[in-house]
């Protein structure tokens, strides 16, 4: 039976998420976001638009070495998960993402039509 418990522990822990933290910049020309993914590869990242909806989920590896037994681990989850909606201004078809050294940058436009426009004056 102790074996059943460590088993299901096992399986609830590869289930359970991490939030990354975000902050996000506003401006005229769109919205760029940056997204703390600590030990996340290219490989192992994923990012979605459904419909309004903006999915980034990424994979850590926290697998140890044979040799090696943990004493501690602050972090137990190996997933990172969040969603942000977004506004009918933006365009999500050009969407553009880098990844460099666990931070990623999302720079998201705003439609054409949303963006400020300068008027030329003549003198008439």
């Amino acid at each position: 039976m102790n074996t059943e418990k460590n088993v299901a522990k096992r399986s609830a822990e590869k289930v359970a998420t991490l939030t990354p933290a975000t902050d996000i910049y506003e401006s005229k020309e769109g919205v760029v976001l940056y997204v703390d993914l600590p030990g996340v590869s290219k490989s192992t990242l994923d990012i979605d638009v459904d419909q309004d909806i903006l999915s980034i989920k990424g994979q850590i590896d926290l697998t140890t070495a044979e040799n090696m037994q943990p004493t501690y681990m602050d972090v137990r989850a190996n997933v990172y998960e969040r969603r942000f909606t977004l506004g009918d201004e933006l365009d999500s078809s050009k969407i553009e993402a880098q990844l460099e050294h666990g931070a990623l940058k999302l720079s998201i436009p705003r439609l054409e039509k949303h963006q400020p426009k300068k008027i030329n004056i003549t003198v008439a």
